[in-house]
């Protein structure tokens, strides 16, 4: 069990908010006596994400939403006063029109067609007027939307700055068993590079989303940490850098390992690894400068093994194609050394602006302390 939900704990803490959620936007619904308490506990569940950002994102785009598309529809009704089924079309159409428009444009806007909606068909069911509908939908998407942001607030909150750290860290984990199965020379390793390209692509798409909500908790102060756009730039960039490194060859023509280039091929890509498995503790404020080194080394001794070819005259019976992708190769290598070395000061750079922050903290706690 304890393996189980170590393994589920992300999934299990969020159905956990949401639960909560949902229970505090009913309860608030009951302790203010509001006509109808649907639209709070559906917003309430919409509004939890698994960031406090995104939590505030989707409430403002919420409450934004239905109070723009609220005031719209309820003004087409008074306006117009839909009597009969041809009206009712005529309202109907004038009101999505514009509001499907508006949320094509912008995805914040995505709930008010589907406030008109409730506007102009669900108020004679209730038996409200035009007005009180309004009323009460914004009433209640506002409960829904305290509901969800109290509950990321209090339950096992979570920022999405955290996150960011923690999916950089998984994909240069993945990147470096990519690495692993290109510098092994077992064909049953050959499958595990493609499937290992496609996990990396899914996981930087991901932290490309968690980077925007950690830009959110920037501007409004939720978190100390520098921008983190540069950081999903750069690991984005070094993705392109080992699919070069894919379409590379590992050595030059003739049996595997007789080339001069096969064994420092191999080194750098062992190297990128070794580098790319120590990003967590950077993240964590270790030092990785050895390995750093050790990846340099590799790249110049690919390109020794280069000069040493052409020296010895090695390359003259080799094709244009393979001299292309040989010194293809070489480049592929030092762009990829630049891309990691850029990355690990970027991570660095975090881990820096992280411990300021604690010791700021502990200098604050200390002189609230002496005071006291």
């Amino acid at each position: 069990m304890q393996r189980w939900a170590g393994r589920y704990r992300r999934l299990l803490v969020h159905a956990t908010r949401i639960t909560a959620a949902s229970l505090m936007a009913y309860v608030l619904v009951y302790s203010f006596s509001l006509p109808e308490g649907l639209w709070a506990v559906i917003t309430a569940v919409v509004v939890v994400q698994s960031s406090l950002a995104g939590s505030l994102k989707v409430a403002f785009e919420q409450l934004a939403g239905s109070i723009f598309g609220a005031i719209y529809a309820t003004a087409l009704v008074l306006l117009i006063a839909p009597s009969d089924f041809l009206t009712s079309i005529l309202t109907l159409i004038l009101a999505l029109g514009p509001l499907a428009i508006l949320a094509a444009l912008s995805p914040g806007f995505r709930i008010a067609p589907i406030t008109a909606i409730i506007m102009l068909l669900g108020g004679p069911g209730l038996g409200l007027e035009p007005v009180d509908l309004a009323s009460s939908r914004i009433l209640e998407v506002g409960v829904g939307c305290i509901a969800g942001i109290l509950v990321s607030l209090i339950v096992v909150p979570a920022r999405a700055s955290r996150s960011v750290l923690d999916k950089t860290a998984l994909v240069a984990n993945l990147m470096a068993r990519q690495l692993e199965a290109l510098a092994s020379r077992e064909s049953d390793r050959k499958g595990e590079v493609g499937l290992l390209a496609g996990q990396v692509r899914e996981e930087v798409t991901r932290l490309e989303i968690l980077v925007q909500e950690a830009t959110h908790e920037r501007r409004i102060w939720l978190t100390d940490l520098p921008d983190l756009e540069p950081l999903a730039r750069t690991t984005r960039r070094l993705r392109h850098g080992i699919g070069m490194l894919r379409r590379a060859p590992r050595e030059g023509e003739g049996k595997e390992g007789d080339s001069p280039t096969a064994q420092p091929w191999q080194d750098a890509l062992e190297a990128g690894a070794a580098t790319l498995q120590q990003i967590g503790q950077v993240l964590s404020g270790e030092d990785v400068t050895e390995d750093l080194d050790r990846l340099a080394k590799a790249v110049r001794a690919y390109r020794g093994a280069l000069d040493q070819m052409r020296k010895d005259r090695l390359t003259q019976d080799l094709s244009t194609e393979t001299l292309g992708r040989l010194f293809g190769a070489s480049f592929a290598l030092d762009q990829f050394r630049r891309d990691l070395e850029d990355l690990v000061s970027r991570c660095k750079e975090i881990t820096a602006a992280r411990q300021r922050g604690r010791h700021l903290f502990s200098r604050k706690a200390a002189d609230e302390g002496v005071v006291q």
